[in-house]
């Protein structure tokens, strides 16, 4: 039975594809309920500098890509320059970029389902309508953002 969509950060993916990784059943189940699957543009390139002794992984993710198992979504400029603007309201929260593209490609798409480890920084964020994330997995041991 699948789910309504969802967007994974970076944690989530690598937890997704690592088998040993801490919370890998639990990340591979949520991901792949979903009917559709978002990795935001500069989450696939953070996934890639964890992977880089991970080869194997991260071909299988952009192998997932090219087949349409999961929808690339590049940010656009406007995208980035609001992404920013996230940034700047959660400065206290040292939120940056890749986190706040994350929370701007939601509002674009509308989507407020999210796989992450960082509970830290999606926990306390809202998306400019006032929603929260709905955070579809909690990791034993969050990341600390």
């Amino acid at each position: 039975m699948s789910t309504p969509a969802l967007i994974c950060d970076t944690g989530a993916l690598l937890d997704y594809l690592v088998a040993a990784a801490p919370d890998h059943a639990a990340f591979r189940a949520a991901i792949d309920r979903a009917r559709a699957r978002y990795v935001p543009g500069l989450v696939l390139a953070e996934v890639d500098y964890f992977l880089r002794d991970e080869r194997r992984a991260m071909r299988a993710l952009v192998a997932d890509l090219e087949r349409g198992a999961f929808t690339y979504a590049a940010p656009t400029v406007p995208q980035l320059a609001r992404a920013m603007a996230i940034d700047r309201r959660y400065a206290t929260l040292g939120l940056g970029l890749v986190d706040a593209s994350v929370v701007a490609l939601a509002e674009h798409v509308g989507v407020t389902r999210l796989a992450t480890r960082d509970l830290r920084h999606f926990a306390a964020v809202r998306l400019a309508d006032g929603r929260a994330f709905d955070l579809v997995v909690r990791p034993t041991t969050p990341d600390r953002g």
